[in-house]
């Protein structure tokens, strides 16, 4: 028997470098990727696109997993589908998006005919720019949609000018990156001051009777991103009208969180018809998704 000892070089690689790319999730636990970074860019926050024979094409903002290609309409799905269809059939007619520059929220919305207006308030010019050349998917079937709109600002102020010009939302939909809440008090993070209760009391200004929603992270790994926004909900909000609900997002590493202020009944039963055009939302996925794990509900107390 022969015994293999030297191996033969590895092909030509094509253009770009190959690297692999970790990201930080906790104390000594790190998700690596294999791939080629096809976008850079340092300005108001680290942004990289890195294309992964798996995830497909994954962004990053300041070294943390926005999205991939692969999953990121179980996320956006997920964010849309169940504050909207939790609520009466039609009341949705307006609606704030503060973040989601990546239009994947966006174009879920629009994927009702009733509702007549979205609002996109994101305080970074790279990312729709970025989405529209290397992640087209996440784009609305028309972009060109008459009820879309697009502002290049920081949502803080733009909800700030909303509420002094006495405009109203039916749902307010907060889609931002993961805030710093840490003891140090330094961060940069430009979605840190979306998870204030100064915010959120201007929120309730401006969506008085509608739904506000908030993505939270997953709780296995950043339990204090869910307690910390739980406890602004319940100061700012009625408490009866708060919601916690889940999905598990595969490249996320498990459940993400979301938290919900919603003054309807029973936003836990789906009341509007299923649409057809999803991937992972279904009248069943709806119901399923406010049962939360013991441990959740523990820290929730």
């Amino acid at each position: 028997m022969v015994k293999e000892i030297m191996a033969d070089a590895l092909f030509t690689e094509d253009k770009g470098v190959r690297v692999f790319f970790a990201e930080f999730v906790n104390v000594d636990y790190v998700f690596g990727y294999i791939g080629r970074i096809i976008y850079g860019k340092s300005d108001l926050q680290n942004i990289y696109v890195l294309e992964n024979k798996f995830w497909g094409r994954m962004l990053f903002i300041n070294n943390n997993l926005q999205f991939t290609s692969r999953d990121e309409f179980i996320y956006h799905e997920a964010l849309v589908h169940i504050p909207v269809q939790g609520s009466p059939e039609n009341s949705i007619k307006k609606v704030l998006i503060c973040g989601g520059g990546d239009y994947g929220a966006a174009r879920e919305l629009l994927k009702y005919p009733e509702i007549e207006e979205v609002i996109i308030v994101d305080i970074d010019p790279h990312i729709p720019k970025i989405v529209e050349k290397y992640f087209p998917e996440l784009l609305p079937e028309n972009p060109k949609d008459p009820r879309l709109k697009l502002i290049v600002a920081d949502a803080y102020e733009m909800v700030k000018k909303y509420k002094d010009e006495g405009k109203i939302f039916d749902l307010v939909i907060i889609d931002s990156t993961d805030p710093d809440i840490s003891e140090k008090g330094i961060t940069q993070e430009l979605s840190h001051a979306l998870f204030g209760i100064d915010f959120h009391q201007m929120v309730y200004k401006i969506c008085p009777k509608g739904i506000v929603v908030q993505q939270c992270g997953t709780p296995f790994t950043m339990k204090n991103i869910l307690i910390e926004t739980y406890k602004i909900f319940k100061k700012v909000y009625p408490e009866k009208e708060i919601y916690c609900y889940r999905a598990n997002i595969p490249s996320f590493g498990g459940d993400n969180a979301y938290l919900m202020r919603s003054p309807y009944a029973n936003p836990e039963i789906p009341k509007w018809k299923e649409i057809p055009n999803t991937y992972y939302y279904t009248h069943e996925v709806h119901k399923a998704s406010f049962g939360l794990p013991k441990f959740w509900r523990e820290v929730l107390k």
